[in-house]
């Protein structure tokens, strides 16, 4: 009796797959053929580094079986950015090819370094050279890159010689925020560690800085003892993903926002640190009383 249920059962899930099987159509775009940027806004990081390209890419609605030739132009009365100047088109052609059965392409870009200053926000406008019918009313044929010029972390220019921070923070040490003087040092090129914390021990705290996206640059603190505290014994920090730790390499200041917590007890709260790396001279003003 049980086999036969079981076997009608099976039955049943084959007749159910196979009718699935048969009313699931693939579909595909089978409208007109439009040729438009992905995007109307693009951020573009200028970094010091003369082989790093910024690409925008360009698509089309159809897949066909021979290459698509476009081009762009650059729409100089809404532009900011001086084409030859502040910038370029890669081997310095405008031209894009969309090879048979793809749908994709790229424009690529490379900025002059030093030919922007740290506040400027210049913009290129493009304009996208196609058939008329292959441009939509809807799907605008133009789109802006912004530049901003990103300075690159550098821990040896960051962190000055004699490692000397100013740091304003409040927990663990009283209710109102106040200025304190801490040391860091150099572990390797992207990683820092600092003293934050006034414990006997002098545990330093690590944080990794990252740069590889130059307009959102990011520091992680790894999990990690931090403090001794006599009724927890040892007190961990570490960065959590809702409050972001960041930097500013013009300024050569970052911010960390730290949970402190005891393992298998709890959580004390996510607290604010700040930081500002200082010369020689400044850290003998502050300890002056100067300033």
């Amino acid at each position: 009796m049980k086999k036969n249920i079981f076997s009608k059962l099976f039955y049943s899930f084959l007749l159910v797959t196979s009718i699935v099987s048969c009313t699931q159509e693939e579909t595909y775009y089978s409208g007109p053929q439009i040729a438009l940027f992905s995007d109307s806004l693009y951020l573009m990081p200028v970094v010091n580094n003369p082989d790093k390209e910024f690409t925008v890419p360009v698509g089309v609605t159809n897949a066909v079986d021979y290459d698509r030739h476009y081009a762009v132009e650059v729409v100089n009365e809404k532009s900011t950015a001086v084409r030859g100047y502040h910038y370029d088109f890669v081997d310095g052609t405008e031209n894009i090819t969309i090879k048979k059965g793809q749908t994709t392409a790229e424009i690529k870009l490379k900025a002059e370094y030093d030919r922007f200053e740290r506040d400027d926000t210049l913009k290129a406008c493009f304009r996208l050279v196609a058939p008329k019918e292959e441009i939509s009313s809807v799907y605008k044929d133009e789109t802006v890159v912004e530049m901003l010029q990103c300075k690159s972390f550098v821990m040896d220019d960051f962190l000055k010689e004699g490692g000397n921070i100013e740091m304003i923070a409040s927990f663990p040490f009283g209710e109102n925020s106040a200025s304190y003087m801490v040391k860091g040092y150099k572990i390797d090129d992207k990683t820092m560690a600092v003293y934050i914390f006034d414990d006997e021990e002098r545990l330093p705290i690590r944080m990794i800085f990252d740069d590889s996206d130059p307009l959102n640059p990011v520091i992680t603190v790894p999990e990690q003892e931090a403090f001794y505290e006599s009724s927890f014994s040892r007190v961990y920090v570490r960065s959590v993903e809702q409050y972001p730790c960041y930097f500013n390499t013009y300024e050569d200041f970052f911010v960390l926002w730290l949970e402190v917590f005891v393992p298998q007890a709890g959580s004390f709260g996510v607290y604010q640190y700040a930081f500002r790396c200082l010369t020689q001279e400044e850290a003998d003003d502050m300890n002056n009383g100067v300033g």
